[in-house]
């Protein structure tokens, strides 16, 4: 009997049924659903590193020897250490001369290539094993023969098979900005396949560690092979797993931060139904008890409302979530990261987030039922007295007097029914706060792209420059495009034992790359000295005039300077000096880029690559895709949980005054005015939601960006039309609801509204 009550109830007062089921299964089914993105994406990566044994420690130098491995495995918590020759070659049998990264290893215990296509790679055979992507691009297969050349030696041997990298999640050379797989590979060739007399010399040693303490030990370490070496990589700065996490970690911050906001709208949609429910059948209450029903029978029938409702909505958001939402990002993030699998994983986490879900409401709905359930069975058969009228402190004040019939409804109506209207503040407050952050996350990301390519970047072209290249065949370049001469590389940084990498650039009167001081205003960059980038100088903890260490990798040498300026850019951070002053620590100035204000459509020889500010700007929307769609999602949500938070108050208001507006009507006003009367309420809360959402949008958009990982300094920029766009979007949803469920006061049964109780 107790169930078809609760149906028959769930019917007739179905919308705020639909809203606690909607609420619950939307909060739940973004959190697993982006949850499911992500640890999808934590799961694939770490099967694929653990399987392939990705490396904990590399370190970089010349000459190293099987010696050296064996004192570095000699050093206390070192389990496993690999010696590698790793060269760049060029792809000789393409026209566009790609670049192939070449791995000659004679063991394969450490950062193992894992098989894709043909046979898996083994030291014993005579071949090479090409990167898949590299090889779907070119339309290779196991089978085919590769061509590569290296400082005036070829090499041709059989593709074995097809392989992915563990260090190669993301990889990027060759001048491309972003990964550009027909342009740049890598290749596996066993130590064997190499002719070579005597040892073959390493440039990379690979270490296993059960050690964390980096500092410490880099030094033992360094202490065995007495300083030969010019790199200690740890695995969190190795630049394809570092940009991996810190992707992961910005999909974990969108997907924890939406669900809170649905779970509160539920609670409070559950708190204001059943209180209000509960009320309204004291009359059914009192019959249920003077039958027969007990306290708690009663009790636990009014709390499974809160708890089928939550519990159904919470296993198909958990169900349905990881199924959907995460093949919306997939497609986007696969074109620039390479994994072996692409598919959404399960968490306890997510079945943990619907339980909780359940039980909150579950709680909630038995708080909002208990008082009300109290009291013996004659006064649940009389009607419930009204509460006193008190008069506020605003009804005692002069002005009161003063302020219209419209105004005064409105505040002791909102005063009678607090949390009804926290609640309507609460559901406009949530929206507005997240479409200030997605327009927000737009509005910053394009001034990024307007910092770096009109800004920073004044060239029309840049030419990337091949490693082989030589000096004359710069020179000649330069001179035929009135090119402007810079040097990039990955730098080592060290401040007082603390260690940070990072970008090198070497310029030789450029003049087109321009600087802006940590306030964006344009600024110049002394020639003498080093200047920092601002989020790395953060990051280290130094000011201008401080003394840091640095040096290029490749070089064993460690150069001390003073920081002479901070300036500050949206990527690559690092630090920039002069030619001069670079040339005055003892190096070799050597172009890895030339820049130009002249359009190139032509090929010179010694340059790898040409691309124009159209082919920047193309390759840096392509990179923003996964964030577009997370600014998409963020707009549809947050009209979604508007439309439903304010339809179901709608109703909920509107029952609860059909008594008050029934007697409008009987006094005389219309149907029309008492609609500008509701409406004038609802203006009045959400213009309090819009004000109180937008520092939230800004807090929550903080929160996004500080995601972002070390090498990206995106500042938060938000426009006036961002901001109008936001309150417009919002009040148009909040208006159009009001007007939906306002029509119902021409309905009003005005003798069946006033009729009293019997």
């Amino acid at each position: 009997m107790l169930l078809r009550k609760m149906l028959r109830d769930m019917h007739r007062g179905k919308m705020q049924f639909v809203s606690i089921f909607l609420m619950s299964f939307l909060g739940v089914f973004i959190f697993t659903g982006i949850g499911g993105e992500w640890y999808g994406l934590k799961m694939a990566s770490d099967d694929f590193y653990r399987d392939t044994n990705l490396a904990d420690v590399w370190l970089y130098g010349q000459g190293f020897s099987r010696k050296d491995a064996e004192a570095v495995k000699a050093v206390g918590g070192v389990t496993e250490v690999e010696p590698r020759l790793s060269v760049k070659t060029v792809g000789e049998q393409f026209d566009n001369k790609p670049v192939i990264a070449l791995i000659v290893i004679r063991d394969n215990t450490i950062s193992k290539p894992e098989r894709i296509r043909g046979v898996a790679f083994s030291t014993a055979e005579d071949g090479v094993w090409l990167s898949d992507r590299f090889a779907e691009a070119k339309g290779l297969q196991p089978g085919d023969s590769l061509t590569l050349s290296y400082e005036g030696t070829t090499l041709t041997k059989i593709i074995k098979g097809t392989v992915m990298s563990p260090e190669s999640v993301y990889s990027s050379g060759n001048g491309d900005l972003s990964p550009n797989f027909g342009n740049f590979g890598y290749a596996y060739l066993p130590a064997n396949s190499l002719p070579h007399e005597g040892e073959l010399p390493a440039t990379e040693l690979l270490v296993d560690t059960k050690r964390t303490d980096d500092a410490a030990l880099e030094k033992e370490i360094a202490d065995a092979l007495g300083g030969k070496y010019s790199v200690y990589l740890p695995r969190t700065s190795l630049e394809s797993y570092a940009q991996f996490q810190n992707e992961i970690k910005q999909h974990q911050a969108m997907g924890s931060v939406l669900p809170i906001a649905f779970l509160a709208i539920a609670l409070l949609t559950i708190l204001t139904t059943m209180t209000r429910m509960v009320s309204i059948q004291r009359i059914q209450i009192g019959t249920l008890k003077a039958i027969g029903f007990s306290k708690r029978s009663i009790l636990l029938h009014y709390v499974s409302y809160g708890f089928w409702l939550s519990l159904i909505g919470s296993l198909l958001g958990a169900l349905l979530g990881p199924l959907t939402l995460p093949r919306l990002f997939y497609p986007s993030m696969s074109a620039f990261y390479t994994l072996p699998r692409w598919e959404p994983a399960q968490s306890p986490l997510f079945y943990g987030m619907a339980l909780m879900t359940v039980l909150v409401s579950t709680l909630t709905t038995y708080f909002a039922c208990r008082e009300l359930l109290q009291g013996t069975t004659a006064e649940a058969l009389r009607p419930k007295a009204p509460l006193p009228v008190k008069r506020g402190w605003l009804e005692k004040a002069a002005v009161w007097g003063k302020v219209g019939f419209n105004t005064r409804w409105n505040i002791r109506d909102m005063s009678r029914s607090r949390i009804r209207s926290l609640m309507a503040v609460v559901g406009v407050l949530s929206c507005m706060a997240l479409l200030v952050c997605a327009f927000g996350m737009r509005d910053s990301m394009n001034d990024v792209k307007t910092w770096q390519y009109d800004e920073i970047n004044r060239f029309t072209a840049q030419l990337t420059v091949e490693e082989k290249a030589t000096p004359e065949q710069i020179a000649a370049v330069q001179t035929a495009v009135s090119g402007e001469a810079i040097m990039e590389s990955p730098v080592e940084l060290r401040v007082k034992g603390v260690k940070s990498s990072g970008l090198a650039s070497i310029t030789d009167q450029v003049t087109l790359l321009g600087a802006t001081d940590p306030s964006r205003n344009e600024m110049k960059l002394p020639a003498d000295g080093i200047s920092i980038s601002y989020k790395l100088a953060k990051k280290l903890n130094v000011r201008m005039g401080d003394e840091i260490e640095w040096h290029l990798y490749g070089q064993e040498k460690w150069n001390t300077a003073k920081i002479a300026a901070i300036y500050r850019t949206p990527v690559a951070q690092g630090i920039t000096m002069s030619r001069a002053f670079y040339e005055q620590q003892g190096s070799d100035f050597r172009p890895t880029a030339l820049l130009t204000a002249e359009q190139v459509d032509r090929a010179y020889l010694g340059i790898a690559s040409v691309w124009s500010k159209s082919d920047l700007i193309d390759g840096w929307d392509q990179m923003t895709d996964s964030i577009n769609i997370m600014v998409v999602l963020l707009i549809f949500f947050a009209v979604l949980l508007a439309i439903v938070v304010l339809y179901n108050l709608g109703l909920l208001s509107f029952t609860e005054k059909e008594r008050e507006l029934a007697t409008l009507k009987v006094i005389g006003f219309s149907s029309r005015w008492i609609r500008g009367l509701l409406l004038t309420q609802n203006i009045w809360l959400s213009v309090l939601g819009i004000l109180l959402g937008i520092p939230a949008g800004i807090g929550l958009l903080a929160l996004m960006i500080h995601t972002a990982g070390d090498s990206f300094d995106m500042m938060i920029v938000i426009q006036g039309k961002t901001y109008l766009l936001s309150i417009l979007l919002t009040l148009i949803v909040s208006v159009t609801v009001n007007r939906m469920f306002s029509r119902k006061i021409r309905s009003v049964d005005m003798v069946g509204s006033l009729k009293g109780v019997d």
